[in-house]
């Protein structure tokens, strides 16, 4: 596996968690669409909100169960991401490496808190990279 293979395995981790919160997103959406309803008032004609309730109680079901699945993907490819980067042997690169692919830090904050400059996390990145590619062959 090749050094943009290995960052494009690691780099899952962040699009399920994304695509996983905006699921949530239109969930609460949806809930908050339908149960917000005006109140009605009891003797006056109108038509039965029956089907149009049970079709938004339906979409609520299956987006819940969408979350579901992505919640447990997003958890299985985290555990994996996190056994990948606990075979560095390396605390250091273990850090940096969960800093970045798993709490989806950014370079200049990950240099921070590690108290390296910016390059010296890239070339730190490159060579987790490298130990990573070569575990994989």
């Amino acid at each position: 596996m090749t050094t943009d293979e290995v960052k494009e395995y690691l780099v899952q981790v962040h699009k399920l968690y994304e695509k996983l919160q905006r699921e949530k997103d239109k969930l609460a959406d949806i809930r908050s669409a339908v149960e917000y309803r005006s109140p009605a008032f009891g003797g006056s004609g109108g038509h039965s909100g029956g089907d149009k309730v049970g079709v938004a109680v339906t979409n609520i079901m299956e987006r819940e169960q969408r979350v579901d699945d992505l919640s447990a993907a997003y958890t299985e490819k985290y555990n994996e991401v996190e056994q990948i980067i606990d075979r560095l042997d390396n605390d250091t690169l273990e850090e940096l490496m969960e800093l970045r692919y798993l709490r989806f830090f950014k370079w200049e904050k990950i240099a921070e808190d590690l108290g390296y400059t910016v390059r010296r996390v890239l070339q730190l990145h490159g060579r987790a990279l490298q130990k990573i590619s070569l575990d994989f062959t």
